[in-house]
């Protein structure tokens, strides 16, 4: 048996090697349909979404693309970039590893769904600094994690599959430290098919200085 590390090393190997036989076990059924609606609520008409780990871009960001959304797709294996540019080819599908992603382009919302889980704790812990890199303004952010601190093993047709999670107070810290607000979570959601999910918005630095700035002048005793 493999060390843990080696097994997370691993994942891109095992997603490369499994791809189309992963997308035809996933299927087409959108169980993450209302917090996608909910992540969507949050975004101007026709923003751009980040999606990492975009696989096929079916069904998910198949859905975003229905709903009026340029998707910018970041996959680590070549054939589920391969698919997702048959799928839909007007949009813009990249084959790289999110951990080391410079894409040079900020988004109104990033999506990170069943594939930050798959990332180390350390490298879990950096992607948050890559997140606020790829923010606009006001960026909505919605992944999904583990319920608790620690690691777990599933399975993919017979190669085994590495998750990990932060605790849910070490998310919060994080996500506050870099700017952003949690909307929402909830862990083990059992109308999510028991993910655990989170969605959170980050907080424009402009407004929130002017809102703290009107404030203080309420604050202010009346001259004269």
């Amino acid at each position: 048996m493999k060390d843990q590390s080696e097994l997370a090393q691993n994942i891109i190997e095992i997603y490369k090697k499994h791809a189309r036989a992963w997308t035809e076990l996933r299927g087409q059924f959108l169980y993450e349909k209302a917090w996608l609606d909910h992540f969507l609520s949050l975004l101007l008409e026709h923003s751009t979404i980040l999606d990492l780990g975009c696989g096929s871009a079916k069904p998910i960001a198949a859905y975003l693309i229905a709903q009026g959304h340029p998707v910018v797709g970041v996959d680590s294996s070549a054939v589920m970039i391969e698919m997702a540019q048959e799928n839909f080819p007007e949009q813009s599908w990249i084959q790289a590893d999110m951990r080391q992603m410079d894409l040079g382009q900020k988004f109104q919302g990033i999506l990170a769904w069943d594939s930050f889980f798959h990332l180390t704790q350390d490298d879990q812990r950096a992607m948050f600094s890559i997140f606020q890199k790829h923010a606009q303004p006001g960026v909505v952010l919605m992944f999904t994690s583990g319920p608790s601190h620690g690691e777990a093993i599933g399975d993919l047709f017979g190669d085994a599959l590495y998750h990990s999670s932060l605790s849910q107070e070490e998310y919060r810290a994080l996500l506050k430290q870099h700017g952003f607000k949690v909307v929402k979570m909830i862990a083990e959601d059992k109308e999510c098919a028991g993910h655990t999910v989170w969605l959170a918005k980050k907080i424009d630095e402009e407004i929130l200085n002017k809102n703290v700035e009107h404030r203080k002048s309420l604050k202010k005793p009346n001259q004269g």
